[in-house]
């Protein structure tokens, strides 16, 4: 059992080889028809009406900020426990992040923001958030989805309505060397979007001749290598969604029955599970160090995400203000099983099983 080599992402197939050499040898490199197709792919896939692509998740974040109205002061909401990209775009804008802390269940956001325009929820390691996917009063919804490709809540994609940024990194669900996408059921943001990610010019326009009229604008055109990439490997996504479904059901009954925490999901998703993420009932830091080296030991591969929350980095202040004593909990007392480049996912059912076991010999002990 090799759990820490690396299998993902899987390497490119010789179909995808072929495909890959063709875009490159067309010379049409952006603005080409596999960028069309990721769209329409994902307006297939989620539901929404539209689909606007980008070059990655941070910066599709960055344009659906702009697009929202956000300026330079403007207070957003977002939670405490989630990765730095989510927030570039709102210190790029020079808008104001308030952190928010984490329900100690799901490490989703919870529901007390007074003083934010805009609300950033995520849907952590693939578990949907408990707020509107559009909107909480008064205030409007984006959603950062990049670890949510493929879950559903309440029978629907999680991304069928709302505005949600989604990411095809070389770590995700559906990876690629790069790429990332919104989905949203608003026409008019969805034209912003567009032309937002060309530099601000109105789309259809010669971005070497016409006007600017969004300066929040940028190169954030996603490549046709990629996004011919994504394409081919969104075929795949209810498989991977399944197996990381599977996986992850089972490696939680054998945490449930070590009485261990682990992440929870609201009743009515199933996530498309990112991570396997648990800790001592108490999320002991001690004991969780244990814990990791023991697992290490045995051949089970573990990691840390999220490690520091954001309130804590310097660039936000670093002064772990406001508080947010879940997400620090969170961040000290738990592990995620595997690794980013061994997701429980790739995992075969035997070494699923020789995993459990090994938690309850070690842990159980």
């Amino acid at each position: 059992m090799r759990l820490a080599e690396r299998r993902w992402p899987t390497a490119p197939t010789g179909p995808e080889v072929a495909l890959l050499t063709e875009v490159a040898l067309s010379r049409v490199w952006t603005d080409g028809p596999w960028t069309a197709e990721v769209e329409r792919l994902m307006e297939k896939v989620t539901g929404a009406p539209h689909a606007v692509a980008f070059n990655s998740c941070t910066s599709a974040l960055h344009a659906a900020l702009h697009a929202m109205g956000c300026v330079r002061g403007t207070p957003v909401a977002v939670p405490a426990l989630t990765f730095a990209g989510t927030v570039t775009g709102v210190s790029h804008i020079g808008a104001r992040p308030i952190f928010t802390d984490v329900r100690p269940d799901t490490l989703t956001m919870v529901d007390d923001f007074p003083e934010a325009d805009i609300v950033l929820a995520v849907d952590l390691h693939g578990v949907p958030h408990h707020l509107g996917r559009e909107s909480v009063p008064g205030r409007a919804v984006l959603t950062d989805a990049c670890q949510s490709l493929g879950s559903t809540l309440a029978g629907r994609h999680v991304g069928a309505t709302g505005t949600h940024a989604w990411s095809f990194s070389s770590a995700k669900i559906v990876a690629a060397p790069d790429g990332g996408a919104i989905t949203t059921d608003d026409a008019d943001l969805a034209g912003k979007l567009r032309e937002l990610r060309d530099y601000g010019v109105p789309a259809g326009e010669s971005r070497s001749n016409a006007g600017v009229v969004w300066p929040g604008g940028h190169n954030w055109r996603p490549t046709e290598l990629s996004m011919a990439m994504v394409a081919h490997r969104l075929g795949g996504l209810d498989h991977w969604a399944a197996r990381a479904g599977a996986v992850t059901g089972r490696l939680h009954e054998a945490l449930d029955g070590l009485g261990l925490w682990r992440q929870h999901a609201p009743d009515t998703a199933e996530p498309a599970w990112h991570k396997v993420r648990f800790g001592p009932a108490d999320l002991d830091e001690r004991r969780t160090a244990e814990m990791e080296r023991d697992l290490a030991e045995a051949g089970v591969p573990t990691h840390r995400w999220g490690r520091l929350p954001l309130h804590r980095h310097p660039a936000f202040g670093g002064l772990g203000w406001p508080k947010a004593p879940a997400a620090d909990a969170a961040a000290a007392g738990t592990l995620c099983l595997g690794t980013e480049a061994s997701p429980p996912m790739t995992w075969n059912d035997d070494e699923v099983e020789t995993v459990c076991r090994i938690l309850e010999t070690t842990i159980g002990s």
